[in-house]
């Protein structure tokens, strides 16, 4: 099941792994720990928070945190790409899992195979290195056990392998199945991870994996990697605009030196979590003060929104602050869920853009939402996510700025005359507003870059369709 990666905490920073090159290296796991089943560890690079008035016609635009948005030039970044797969774990593997945690990291006598001293190593260096950071910064409270990082090896469906072949865990492609010898654990994988897992054991340069082994007895495989970005003459642009009321707008722009071709790409609306928000305060409002005005009636219209839509009987029973509060926790954890379930679809949707067009040079542009509320926050770690996808696969993120309400060709603002639908009153031009901001993006990036030929043939393709940016 593929996953994306917010729970693997900052303390495994100081992981260091030196058994060849079957580790991600020093950063393999900095983030936060995964929750939910796609998971990516983001790396911020500094964009700034400032926005300006939209770019005049003859000026260069204004990029976010430096000329390309994140405080660099792309050819200056730095950092690994991640991706992370939950494992699902039965009940016996996982009370096994939580032994073996127990005896590497305490190096029980007669209990631990000599093979995995090694690691038992590498996790008192870790959570030294962990204590000694929270000292420093004045926290009394010891910090939680980190997680045990395992070396994996491949066996590939024709039965070569890959990785380490002294590594502590193996995932038997060919079988279906991750096997930890030294303590008997054998799990089987779901179909869709082991076909994900052969693709991403396909790609060059191939990743790097480890195996996280959590207290509790969950696991996480981590790849990571950061293949240089691609010296193609084709640019494949994906363009993508941010608004707080209505989503996320793609457009996908291939240049191919003359001519340019546009595709209109799927627009991503957001989860509407606005009741799920004002039920969760209600419900610990009720749990606070013990109201009992319409409480009935509050709690069935949880259980529809959490898809156990009944008649409660005896409502007085789930009255109690206790029942209440689980239950507020469950429509927060609906509404985490389904935010999460939007920034997986954007990510998958330009993680295939990217693959499909591997014969040019991709370049992510994202006009970023800045404004502080709960809808932005969530776009904000969709933009995250965004940033490590491309560090993963390659490809360049510049956040730019766009705006959707002036005409590309004579610069004149737009009139609204129907909703979200701008008429330039010079040349006649008409446009859906969020449309018009992702084209501005690519036309912004190629006065950015000084690509005049790219400018001419964005404008030469709109003259030609002057109605398509109208949807």
């Amino acid at each position: 099941m593929l996953l994306n990666i917010e729970f693997i905490n900052p303390r495994l920073h100081f992981l260091h792994v030196s058994r060849g090159n079957s580790a991600a290296g020093a950063n393999a796991v900095k983030g936060s720990e995964p929750r939910v089943p796609e998971l990516e560890i983001p790396r911020p690079m500094g964009a700034g928070v400032a926005r300006a008035s939209p770019p005049q016609q003859g000026g260069r635009p204004q990029a976010r945190g430096g000329a390309y948005g994140g405080g660099e030039a792309p050819s200056n970044r730095a950092g690994l790409g991640r991706r992370v797969w939950k494992i699902r774990v039965n009940k016996v593997n996982r009370e096994i899992l939580k032994v073996m945690y127990e005896d590497v990291i305490h190096k029980r006598n007669g209990s631990i195979p000599k093979g995995l001293l090694y690691y038992a190593d590498e996790w008192r260096e870790m959570y030294e290195n962990t204590k000694r950071m929270r000292e420093e910064a004045g926290k009394r409270t010891l910090p939680k056990t980190p997680p045990l990082l395992l070396l994996v090896k491949f066996v590939m469906p024709d039965g070569s392998v890959r990785g380490k072949k002294d590594a502590a865990c193996i995932i038997d492609l060919r079988r279906g199945e991750l096997r930890i010898p030294s303590y008997g654990i054998a799990q089987k994988l779901r179909r869709s991870l082991v076909r994900a897992l052969v693709e991403e054991n396909s790609l060059e340069p191939r990743p790097d994996f480890v195996l996280m082994v959590t207290r509790r007895g969950f696991l996480r495989l981590i790849a990571s990697r950061a293949p240089p970005r691609k010296d193609a003459s084709a640019l494949q642009l994906i363009c993508m605009d941010e608004n707080l009321g209505h989503g996320l707008y793609a457009t996908l722009i291939r240049f191919g030196g003359e001519k340019v071709r546009v595709t209109r790409g799927p627009t991503f609306k957001p989860p509407n979590a606005a009741l799920l928000r004002r039920i969760a305060a209600q419900l610990q409002s009720a749990a606070d003060t013990g109201t009992t005005v319409e409480l009935r009636a509050l709690i069935e219209r949880a259980y529809e929104e959490l898809g156990e839509g009944r008649e409660v009987e005896g409502w007085e029973l789930y009255a109690t602050p206790d029942r209440l509060r689980e239950l507020k926790r469950r429509i927060g954890a609906r509404e985490r869920r389904l935010n999460e379930e939007w920034r997986n679809g954007v990510v998958s949707w330009v993680r295939s853009v990217v693959r499909a067009n591997a014969d040019a040079r991709a370049v992510v542009l994202v006009d970023e939402v800045i404004a502080e509320t709960a809808q932005s926050g969530m776009l904000r770690r969709g933009s995250e996510r965004l940033r490590n996808l491309c560090l993963y696969e390659g490809a360049e993120y510049v956040p730019l700025r766009a705006s959707g309400r002036y005409c590309p060709r004579c610069n004149a603002m737009g009139v609204e005359v129907a909703r979200r639908i701008f008429k330039c009153p010079r040349c006649g031009l008409e446009w859906h507003r969020d449309r018009m901001a992702t084209f501005t993006l690519a036309l912004n990036y190629a006065k950015l870059t000084e690509n005049e030929a790219l400018r001419k043939a964005l404008l030469e393709w709109l003259n030609e369709h002057p109605r398509a940016l109208l949807s």
